[in-house]
């Protein structure tokens, strides 16, 4: 009987936690993926069997932003992400958006237009090296 009270209990803090939120994005049960739980926090991150584990980014309920080390579904140590690295990741955001542009209009031989958002994603993060190559790619492909 101890048992079967045993294994429900298990079964129901598992049921629990499933249902405390959902996968957004990626693999949440055994790869790399981002959970939000129903208040509105995100962790992006690692993840083995349905646990956080490993390193990631936690933002909480009022936006607050944390890198975090998550052992077996349990947060260990978190920092608060600060202002620079913000700017960092937007920076970074906004040159791979370019470059994803560059790499449309090179598909489509526009060298002129590809060379243009190659270089304005440099510009955003200059020490890429998939940028710069494509940009020089451009180059070399322009008639």
């Amino acid at each position: 009987m101890n048992r079967i009270v045993t294994s429900f209990c298990l079964l129901l803090l598992t049921a629990t936690t499933v249902l405390a939120g959902e996968c957004a994005q990626g693999n949440c049960r055994n790869g790399f993926g981002t959970y939000i739980w129903h208040d509105g926090s995100t962790f992006t991150g690692s993840f083995v069997n349905g646990k956080p584990d490993g390193e990631g980014k936690y933002v909480d309920p009022g936006g607050r932003k944390f890198h975090i080390l998550y052992v077996d579904g349990e947060p260990v140590t978190s920092t608060p992400v600060t202002p620079e690295e913000e700017a960092i990741e937007h920076r970074h955001k906004e040159a791979e958006r370019y470059n994803e542009a560059g790499l449309l209009y090179l598909q489509k031989k526009e060298y002129e237009s590809a060379i243009f958002f190659f270089n304005k994603a440099i510009t955003y993060w200059p020490d890429n090296p998939n940028y710069l190559r494509n940009y020089h790619l451009a180059k070399e492909r322009k008639p």
